[in-house]
Formats: C-alpha cells, structure tokens, sequence
C-alpha cells in the first residue's frame, strides 16, 4: 500500500508537479501569448475588413449618383424640346389658320402667343418668346415689347442674342447662362434652355429650367441610396457593441445613435486629449487611419476612461470619411475568456496530473497546440478551417467555442460580400440599361459593339446591324400624348427582344431610335430579321384600354454590314446604318434599306 511517507510517491508526485507546472508555464508564457496576438489580429481584421465592405459599397453608391445626374440631365433636356416641339406645333397651327383667314391673322397670332403665355409645367416652368430683334412677346415675369440685347448675366455675357444665335444658325440648341429663380430671390441660378427657330413669324420659341431642380432630384437619390446603406451598416456589428457610421465636413450622417445622428459632428469634444474628436478622426485618416482615444459607455455615461479604437478611411468620390469604432475591452474579451478556460483546463490538469502518467500530460498539451496553429491560419484569410478536437473536455469546449466564434465570423463577412455583391450588381444594372425598355443603353452599346467589331475582325465572321426608327413619332406624341408614345417605344423594345437571337445585342440609342448588333449575320440574314421585325410591327396595333384607343405605327430600317478591308471602326458601321435607314424615311417610310 502506498501512503504520502513513501519515498517513491513522493518522487513521482514531484515529478509530476514539476512536469504540470512546466506544461502550465509553457500554456501562460507560450501559447497564450500566441492565442491572444492571433485572436487580437483576427477581430482587428474583421474590424478593417468591415470598415473596407462599407467604403466599397459607398463608393458604388458615388458612382450610382454620378450615373443617375447624368442620366437625369438627358431626361430634362429631352423634356425641354418635347414642350418646346408641342409649342411649335401650336405656332404652327396658327400659322396655316391665319393663311386661311388674312383677315383675322393678326387676332389669331395674338391669341396663340396668349395661350402659350398660359403655359406652366414642372416647377412653375414657362415659355418664352421673343423675336429676331430680341424683343420679349411672351414672358410672365418680363413686360411685352421689352428690348433684352443688352441684358447680361452674371458673367457679363448677353443671354437671348445667344439664343437667338443658336437658333437662328442650327434652328435649335441649348445655352447655359444665370437667371433669376423668382422675384423673392434676388440671388441668380444657373438655368439650362432650350430654344428653337419659328422662322414663319420670325420668332424664337424656348423654355428652361434650373439647375438645381436636377439637384434636388440627385439630393433626393443620394439620401435614398444613404438609407440603404444604413440599414446594412445598422445590421453590422464589431466586437460585442461596436459599430460603423458615416460622416461629412459638416455633420454625422448615419450613426446608430440617434441623439448623434445628423448633429454637427465638430462639436464632440474628446475628453481625453481636450480636443475635438472630429479633428483627430481626420487627422488619423490622413495618417495612418487609426485612432485610440479615451470614451464613455452607454452603461457608464460622462465617464471618459474606457480605451477605444477607430478605423477610418476617407472617399474622395462622395466626400465621406468611414469609421468602425470598438471598445479595446470588447476586441480582447475573447481572449480573455479564452485565458479563463484555458487556466481551469491547466489547474483540473495539476490535480488530475496526481493520478494520471506523464504520458496523459503530454497528450493533453497536442489540442492546445493544434487550436493555436488553427487560429493562425484562420488569422491568414481561410475561414475554412476549423479546429479539429472532438473531445468531451474543456479543450473540446474551447475548440466548439472557438469553431463557433469563426463561424460566426465567417457567415458575417459571406453575408455583407452578399449584401454588397447585390448592391453591386443593381448599380452595375442601372449603369447599362435603359429604364423605359430595359434594354441596353447606348454607353453600353458604344463598349459592346466595339469589342463584337474586333471580334468579328479577328474571326472573319460576319457582323451586321440595323438601324430602326419609328416612322412619325413626333405624330403620336402630339395626337395620342407622351405615356401613349413610352407604350409605343415599350411594345417596338418588346418585339426585338422576342425576334432576336440570344447572341443579339438590342439598344435604345436615343429616343425612338434602336440599333441591334447580330453577331455572325450576313447582311441578308440581317435583311430578312429586318423584314420580320418591320411586319411584325405593321401587323401589331396597340390598344390603350385606359384611354380607349388603338394605335398603329410603323418602323423604317436600315442594315449595313462590317466591311473589314474599308471599316476602321464600329462607327463606320452605324454611319451606313443610319444612312441606310434615312433612306428608307426618304423612300416612303416602313421598308428596310441595305447599305
């Protein structure tokens, strides 16, 4: 029977608590040091690969808004001439009616510029109308008769003689100058015009509006694609309570503290350095882009003493600088309840130790060593791996703590590469469709179509394309109205993209003009789609249930192939096209030409 006075027990107790003992110094002193710089680095990479997702995700949305500005200053222009040609039109009237009755022309010109004076769309936008002689015949804030050679904007530059120039040498055209936005506000803003020739009575017609109404519109899209970016930041944690936020030179925009949120950010004093924490956040984003600093907490409010780290980076598209923020305290607390665990594993150790071989003891110290090298190559980038212990001990506990830990991260960082990859993808889509027919955009044709042309020249394949206009649209637009022309435009996008191929790239060029590019088509094969697309529409009249009528319109084409011994370029392409097709417009309309 052995008992503690045995001289041998003794010397196998020692041994194997000077055995337990090195192994609990070589955990403290070796792998928790290691454990603690992998974990440390793993929440700092999430914390920095957050923060880069975000910086992303509100670059796309910079890109979105120069995209949707651009976008929405062709729309308005396009909606200026649309006014400008109904007014026109309503000249024009009058025009042939005082041909008709010389005796009341006058009377029937005075009435007209009457009406048109009546005129107002949009944002209390009007018509005006002078005559060759700059003199003012319809204006509602300018008196009749009024002489405007001499009236300079604030660049000193004439307004209505360059009007009048524009329309006078190319019959219509667009100028910038600065105006008056209304008699309350005597402060100019840039306004955008467009005029047009009315040689019959000598006049020029022409509307505008002003800048800042596309603006506005930007303004407003800006704080939608904010919204969106901010229930994806408000979804995003770091650590246990940190988090992300967004703002400018003037003010916090998104932040998940309400009582912070849109306040002017310069004010924040940070206690801890007497300065202002807005003025150390931009000085660390011009540095090395971190920031620690002293902050209270929710629980604790006023108390300034809890270490805090930040993260920042600037956008220079968007003029935004991104945060994330942690608590030091929160970023080591996995760490620290891995020191914990791993503290109870070494003292059940020691006094297991008593009992078991030194075999046991050496066992027991593999796992620890595989979860540290597990942590280091999560810490280099693969969220793959997990820690491969399955025992029913402590050290097993700590494995499945530690698999759940990454787990977590991982599904973390895969949702916001989703998030972000969906956002991505809708921008991307924005950028090179066309809203009303959803098909390509010309900026997207002008990219396609030239790699398709050195493609085809590469290959020797043939390359054709068509031009496709629709016969008379100004026509339905002034008898049926606007939306019934969009549902013209719609149903003509519809039926291409049924009659092409899958290969076919379909595009809006502009307006009521279309373009298909066909890959691997002779300028036959191309004649005949052509021929279908044209009958198809002949045969394909269009009912407005809403207004209870039915609309029958026709299309003019032209096709023309890639000639690679004379084509320098698609362009060469699209000229013959064009050609082609105000051919047919000069035929008769509704036919197809080959050039």
């Amino acid at each position: 029977m052995f008992t503690f006075k045995s001289e041998i027990l003794k010397k196998i107790l020692v041994v194997i608590v000077v055995l337990v003992s090195l192994y609990t110094f070589a955990i403290v002193f070796l792998a928790l040091p290691k454990i603690d710089d992998t974990i440390k680095n793993l929440e700092e990479a999430n914390a920095k690969e957050v923060l880069n997702k975000v910086v992303v995700l509100t670059d796309n949305v910079a890109k979105s808004l120069d995209d949707f500005k651009k976008e929405s200053l062709s729309h308005h222009k396009a909606e200026l001439k649309d006014i400008v040609n109904i007014v026109y039109s309503m000249l024009d009237d009058a025009y042939i009616k005082s041909l008709l009755n010389p005796n009341d022309a006058q009377k029937i010109k005075e009435d007209t510029l009457e009406r048109i004076s009546k005129i107002r769309y949009g944002h209390n936008n009007y018509i005006f109308v002078f005559d060759y002689d700059c003199n003012i015949l319809v204006h509602p804030f300018v008196k009749k008769g009024t002489n405007m050679k001499k009236v300079l904007d604030i660049k000193k530059e004439p307004i209505v003689p360059r009007m009048l120039q524009v329309a006078r040498e190319f019959g219509e055209g667009y100028t910038r100058y600065w105006w008056m936005k209304n008699n309350s506000d005597p402060h100019p803003i840039e306004k955008l015009s467009y005029s047009q020739d009315f040689p019959k009575w000598q006049m020029i017609i022409g509307t505008g509006m002003y800048i800042d109404d596309i603006e506005d519109e930007v303004e407003r899209r800006k704080r939608e694609l904010i919204a969106e970016l901010k229930k994806i930041m408000n979804s995003t944690t770091i650590g246990k309570t940190g988090y992300i936020y967004i703002f400018d030179k003037d003010k916090m925009l998104i932040h998940p503290n309400s009582n912070i949120e849109g306040k002017d950010f310069k004010k924040f004093l940070n206690p801890g350095k007497k300065t202002y924490i807005y003025d150390d956040l931009i000085k660390a984003s011009k540095g090395n882009g971190v920031l620690y600093y002293k902050w209270d907490k929710p629980s604790d409010k006023g108390h300034y003493v809890y270490d805090k780290v930040s993260w920042i980076k600037y956008i220079p598209s968007m003029k935004l600088y991104v945060v994330s923020s942690a608590y030091v305290s929160e970023l080591e607390e996995i760490s620290k309840c891995l020191h914990d665990k791993i503290l109870y594993i070494a003292i059940l150790i020691l006094v297991l130790s008593l009992l078991v071989s030194a075999y046991y003891i050496r066992k027991l110290l593999k796992p620890i060593h595989d979860l540290a090298d597990t942590a280091n190559v999560i810490a280099d980038g693969n969220y793959d791996i997990r820690a491969d212990i399955k025992t029913d001990d402590e050290i097993g506990v700590l494995a499945k703590s530690f698999n759940v830990m990454v787990d977590r991260l991982q599904d973390h960082i895969q949702n916001l590469d989703k998030k972000i990859q969906e956002k991505t993808d809708e921008l991307q889509s924005l950028a090179i469709t066309d809203p009303l027919t959803k098909l390509y955009n010309r900026r997207y044709f002008s990219e396609i179509s030239s790699e398709l042309f050195e493609l085809a020249k590469r290959e020797d394949k043939p390359l054709s394309l068509m031009m496709i206009d629709i016969d008379k649209f100004k026509n339905i637009n002034d008898t049926y109205g606007h939306q019934s022309g969009d549902i013209v435009i719609e149903k003509l996008a519809s039926i291409m993209s049924n009659m092409k191929r899958e290969s076919d790239i379909a595009c809006r060029y502009g307006g009521e003009e279309f373009i298909l590019l066909l890959p691997k088509t002779s300028k036959d094969g191309a004649f005949n789609l052509a021929q279908r697309i044209r009958e198809t529409i002949e045969n394909t009249p269009i009912e407005i249930k809403d207004m209870n009528q039915i609309i029958s319109f026709t299309i003019s084409i032209g096709v023309s192939e890639v000639v690679f011994d004379t084509d320098s370029s698609i362009e060469d392409v699209i000229k013959r096209a064009d050609d082609a097709m105000y051919k047919s417009k000069h035929d008769g309309r509704n036919r197809v030409s080959v050039l």
